[in-house]
């Protein structure tokens, strides 16, 4: 395996810290909230829908100021470790 330097670029982004995927998982999260306020919303509400989950998934994929990726990949991994953990029992 290979370093790489912190100046050069593994991906292409748009904006700091979000590339296309972070933009396209944004753009899913802007429709579905659009569809939901349309079928379920009625005043203010129909607003609550359409900005609930494109900000929380703004929030979500948020670069962390560390550099170790954003909330979306470490709650991955999280599940991905809590999963492959092996169970042993104790005998007395």
């Amino acid at each position: 395996m290979f370093l790489i330097p912190k100046n050069i670029k593994v991906k292409r982004e748009i904006f700091k810290g979000y590339g296309f995927k972070e933009m396209l998982i944004i753009g899913i999260s802007f429709l579905l909230g659009f569809i939901l306020s349309n079928l379920l919303g009625h005043g203010l509400t129909k607003l609550f829908y359409f900005c609930f989950f494109p900000i929380l998934t703004f929030l979500i994929t948020l670069p962390l100021p560390t550099g170790s990726g954003n909330i979306l990949g470490l709650l991955i991994k999280m599940i991905k470790f809590k999963k492959s953990q092996k169970k042993f029992k104790r005998y007395n």
